[in-house]
């Protein structure tokens, strides 16, 4: 956060998958974005695009900057511990790097974490103790807030690395059967290819009225569900509100998914689950819980 003149703005970055993008939020809706090869990277390549990115805050007095970042993260250490996409961001240390460009305390936590955050504190999360944050599209995770806590596990991940099928297809981290494999853009447009549609994306598919096309949205958002089903089944959050490419889907693609959360449901007793799409960006949820993340330790 930082103060300019009397009005408070929500400062936050968000390092993905060959992008950084930094925001500062609804009062001033500035923003800068840096890109790099996410194989080729080396660690002098992320330090460039971090620089680059990192000159929206140039003349704010910053009390403080939250970084939402992919993959495994040690937020004690400040460090991104790895990306399986992204070889050079292994250990790399961010908040050392972005304070040191920026003068300010910086904070970094999981992405998908942060959104969690950002929904509670500013979206459809408002008012609840637990429930579940979903992103979608290129991007998958779930954040879960729970009794009024993030859960935040040393060395936990979003869930795009589950397994759904042990004999699935081989996942980017090596492992066979992730939910990533059958439950992001990439699967879609491979299994519209492969059912003779354009490899196009959700909304081309929806928009098309082709009955197949209809097939195959309809078998993502089933495979969307699986990994959604064993979350309600460990922790019931009862509300989980999607983000990104779900929202291209449309109520037939909300209904399917809540349907499926609802078959899963073994105790009667506990909340029928809900399915919401978030009308905010997805990287606008995740940098307002960036920025809240820096208000909450101030």
């Amino acid at each position: 956060m930082a103060e300019v003149g009397e009005a408070p703005v929500l400062l936050a970055e968000q390092v993905l998958d060959g992008d950084l993008d930094v925001d500062e939020g609804q009062l001033r809706g500035v923003g800068a974005e840096a890109s790099y090869d996410a194989a080729g990277a080396t660690p002098a390549d992320i330090d460039a695009a971090l620089a680059g990115a990192a000159g929206v805050f140039a003349g704010h007095d910053l009390q403080g900057i939250g970084v939402a970042a992919a993959g495994l993260v040690d937020p004690g250490a400040g460090l991104i511990l790895e990306v399986n996409d992204v070889p050079a961001l292994h250990g790399y240390p961010v908040t050392e790097r972005l304070g040191a460009l920026t003068g300010a305390g910086v904070r970094v936590e999981h992405r998908a974490r942060l959104q969690v955050l950002g929904d509670r504190w500013f979206g459809a999360g408002r008012g609840r103790r637990t429930f579940a944050s979903v992103s979608t599209g290129e991007v998958l995770g779930v954040g879960v807030l729970y009794d009024g806590e993030v859960m935040a596990p040393p060395g936990g991940r979003s869930g795009a690395h589950m397994t759904v099928s042990a004999s699935g297809e081989r996942c980017t981290c090596g492992a066979r059967g992730c939910w990533k494999t059958v439950a992001t853009t990439g699967w879609l447009r491979a299994r519209a290819r492969a059912a003779g549609l354009p490899a196009v994306g959700l909304d081309a598919l929806v928009g098309s009225g082709d009955p197949l096309a209809g097939q195959v949205v309809d078998e993502y958002a089933h495979n969307l569900a699986l990994g959604l089903v064993n979350v309600q089944q460990l922790f019931a959050p009862g509300l989980f509100i999607l983000h990104g490419e779900a929202r291209e889907g449309g109520e037939r693609f909300r209904t399917v998914v809540e349907e499926r959360l609802r078959e899963a449901v073994a105790f009667t007793e506990a909340e029928q689950p809900r399915v919401l799409v978030g009308t905010a960006a997805v990287d606008d949820v995740a940098l307002l819980g960036g920025a809240g993340l820096v208000l909450s330790h101030l």
